[in-house]
C-alpha cells in the first residue's frame, strides 16, 4: 500500500486527514517493526503542535524526509533530511530520532574527535605482512551549499564530485593511489577521466 501524499492545494481538512493516515499506517508497522524509528516519532511529531502546524508546503519537504521509513518497514532508521535545514525546521522530530539512534535521551553528549597521531607511527601495512591494501572511505556527510543526497540531482551530485577533485589529487600526492568514479560523465563539461571501467569493479 502507497503512503498518502501531501501537495500544494491541499485544504486543511485534507491535510489533517492525509497526517491522520500517515499516522494510522506508521501504527500499523510497530506493530511488527517497533525498530523503525521513523514511525515511533512521526506518530508523536505529527500529534504536536509543531507538526499540526507545518504549512503545506513544509508537508510536503517532510513526507520527502519521512519515505523511506514509510515504504521499508524494517527500515531502523527511515528518514532522511532533505538539506541541512530540515534538521531545525523539523527539530522536534529530527532531535528525538536522532537522540534515540545514538542513545542519548537527554542531549547532554557531546561529540570528541581527537585527531592527534604519532608523528613515528607507520603506516606500511606490509611491516605487518600484510599485502598492498585497497579502501574504501564512505563519505556520509555535506558541504556547504550542497543539498543532501536525497534531494541531489544528477547536475548537482557531478558539481559535488568535481568540487572534491582537488582534494582527492592532494590526497595522492601525498598518500598516491588513484580516484575511482562511478560517474559516467561530467555532462557540458566532458568525459570524466577517473570513471571506473566494468572490469575494475568487478574485481
Amino acid at each position: 500500500m502507497s503512503s498518502p501524499s501531501f501537495h500544494a492545494e491541499m485544504t486543511p481538512e485534507e491535510k489533517a486527514s492525509i497526517m491522520a493516515d500517515i499516522v494510522s499506517k506508521c501504527e500499523d508497522i510497530l506493530k511488527d517493526h517497533p525498530e523503525n524509528r521513523c514511525c515511533k516519532y512521526v506518530v508523536e511529531y505529527l500529534g504536536s503542535d509543531e507538526g499540526k502546524s507545518l504549512s503545506n508546503e513544509d508537508c510536503m519537504i517532510f513526507h520527502k524526509c519521512i519515505k523511506t521509513g514509510l515504504e521499508n518497514p524494517d527500515s531502523g532508521l527511515g528518514c532522511y533530511a532533505m538539506t541541512p535545514t530540515d534538521y531545525t525546521h523539523f527539530s522536534g522530530f529530527f532531535d528525538k530520532v536522532i537522540r534515540d539512534y545514538h542513545g542519548d535521551a537527554t542531549g547532554s553528549k557531546t561529540h570528541v574527535t581527537d585527531w592527534t597521531v604519532d608523528p613515528d607511527t607507520s603506516y606500511d601495512v606490509t611491516k605487518l605482512g600484510q599485502e598492498e591494501l585497497s579502501m574504501r572511505v564512505r563519505v556520509g556527510r555535506n558541504l556547504k551549499g550542497f543539498n543532501l543526497p536525497g534531494k541531489m540531482s544528477k547536475s548537482e551530485r557531478i558539481r559535488f564530485e568535481t568540487k572534491l577533485l582537488p582534494a582527492f589529487d592532494q590526497l595522492k600526492e601525498k598518500y598516491g593511489g588513484k580516484v575511482h568514479s562511478l560517474t559516467p560523465d561530467f555532462m557540458d563539461d566532458g568525459d570524466n577521466p577517473n570513471l571506473i571501467s566494468q572490469e575494475e569493479y568487478e574485481e
